[in-house]
């Protein structure tokens, strides 16, 4: 299982938008890969729009020193990567049929190459005041909601408390207060360093509440299952 999240751009349709990357089992000829991205401005709704893909590695070869290249492709989307032999750092460029755009740099949220291939990704959208306004949130939950369980959380503030426009907020924690409910829901706590996040997850679809510690707290931030293996 391995995680990268950063930054990427995309002609008018992208501009500095967050995009995570998903590998559940390593970078293998035919193993699984999943990329979910925000674009700034979509070309058919014309506003801010979430995207989720997933596929298989089409091709994979080791570099003298280590590395990883490969290659997948979505469809009309397809990206060439190189992973560092430490996993810390991918590298990407992304490619349409007549544009490419990068490279950029990913960095590695969450390492294990020795976990057995298993994922569930929901996505969704975050509102927290004037801080997030329908800004897309990818929740990576690799090994199930159980009590110490890791699980990544990424999204980018519309504008952070330092005004720092789509500044990148990956959030990587472990599932705490975890409760099975007589209706079938589960719950789950994460306290952060700042913000509390609240989980319940409910067959495909779920939600998360922030809180600070001024007891201020968000709406419901639904989601959904956009991947599963």
């Amino acid at each position: 299982m391995f995680i990268y999240n950063g930054k990427f751009n995309w002609l008018h349709q992208a501009s500095n938008d967050t995009i995570t990357i998903v590998f559940p089992a390593g970078f293998a000829l035919n193993d699984p890969v999943s990329a979910y991205w925000q674009w700034t401005d979509d070309a058919i709704v014309d506003k801010k729009a979430s995207v989720s893909n997933s596929g298989v590695i089409h091709s994979h070869t080791v570099t003298a020193d280590g590395y990883d290249r490969i290659h997948f492709s979505f469809g009309y989307y397809t990206f060439d990567v190189t992973v560092t032999a430490d996993y810390k750092t991918l590298t990407m460029e992304m490619r349409g049929q007549t544009n490419t755009s990068g490279p950029f740099d990913l960095a590695a949220t969450h390492i294990n190459p020795t976990n057995i291939p298993s994922t569930t990704v929901y996505t969704g959208s975050l509102e927290w005041f004037s801080y997030a306004k329908g800004e897309m949130t990818t929740l990576v939950v690799p090994y199930g909601v159980t009590e110490g369980a890791f699980f990544g959380l990424y999204h980018q503030w519309t504008v952070d408390g330092q005004g720092v426009e789509k500044a990148n907020a990956p959030v990587n924690g472990v599932f705490q207060n975890v409760e099975y409910l007589a209706d079938g829901s589960t719950t789950a706590v994460y306290k952060a360093d700042y913000y509390t996040y609240s989980f319940t997850f409910n067959g495909k679809a779920g939600s998360f509440v922030l809180s600070n510690p001024q007891g201020e707290k968000s709406q419901d931030n639904k989601f959904a299952v956009a991947y599963n293996l």
